[in-house]
């Protein structure tokens, strides 16, 4: 939201009634201003927006490369899957984005025979990954970060960030004290920004992303990140360059090496 260029994004507060989320924020999109670019549906942690050109999902800005395209995984080894697991991962998943193909065989638990990943659902919180018994999951998130929790900030029987987190990171244990999961954490803000007593504060520290060079995305980039994070980006693109350059140079080198060594070559 705060990234959009052209502040075409509203934010309509969410209602709290006793500690407890009644109704969760939502957004709201001035037409007249948004230029479709796309920014908002790429960087969404949660795939909660869509663009799409000529029926093909793509934003615009990635289409005319001002923008990457977030780095993000999951892959499932099936040959690992075993029915012993109980389905731990269809049943963890906070978004229904794993469906899983069972047989039943006589005398035997039965056999998975499939799981499939519906990438459009899956937000890539690595609850699928942890709860597997038999490592069968990688999941590779597209951001890192950090969560800081000041409890003491926290009202009594609030449990607001809980309602709203997505993927059940935030969680209050037996003794009702709250804690949060950074292994789950999507770092979408939704709890911080909910939060009455600004108890929680998220923080981007890196994006993994598909190779681009252009300074819309260093801007927006610091929105989501910090400045340091930009200057850590910029420092690793010019070491990548300046590598590209000498290992040009030392092949352009040993080229005109054999060139020199080959009798079969002629100088004009």
């Amino acid at each position: 939201m705060e990234n959009c260029p052209k502040e075409a994004i509203k934010w309509n507060l969410p209602l709290v009634v006793d500690g407890r989320l009644a109704r969760k924020p939502s957004v709201d999109f001035d037409v007249d201003s948004c230029i479709f670019c796309g920014e908002c549906a790429t960087i969404c942690p949660l795939d909660a927006l869509k663009m799409e050109i000529d029926g093909e999902e793509i934003a615009t800005i990635v289409k005319n490369e001002a923008f990457p395209v977030l780095l993000k995984e999951i892959k499932v080894a099936r040959d690992k899957c075993r029915p012993e697991c109980q389905l731990t991962c269809r049943d963890e998943c906070p978004t229904g984005a794993i469906s899983v193909l069972t047989e039943d065989l006589k005398d035997k638990d039965g056999r998975t025979i499939d799981v499939q990943i519906n990438e459009s659902l899956c937000i890539y919180c690595k609850r699928c990954e942890w709860t597997c018994p038999f490592d069968a999951i990688a999941v590779k998130k597209p951001f890192l970060g950090t969560v800081q929790l000041d409890a003491g900030l926290c009202s009594e029987g609030c449990s607001v960030c809980v309602d709203i987190c997505p993927t059940h990171a935030a969680q209050r244990d037996e003794n009702g004290k709250l804690n949060v999961s950074l292994g789950f954490c999507v770092y979408c803000f939704a709890c911080q920004k909910v939060c009455p007593q600004k108890a929680i504060k998220v923080k981007r520290e890196w994006i993994f992303h598909s190779d681009v060079r252009s300074a819309v995305w260093l801007t927006a980039l610091k929105k989501l990140t910090s400045v340091e994070t930009v200057s850590k980006e910029v420092a690793r693109d010019s070491g990548r360059r300046r590598l590209s350059l000498v290992r040009a140079r030392e092949l352009g080198a040993r080229d005109e090496s054999t060139k020199k060594r080959d009798p079969t070559t002629t100088n004009s």
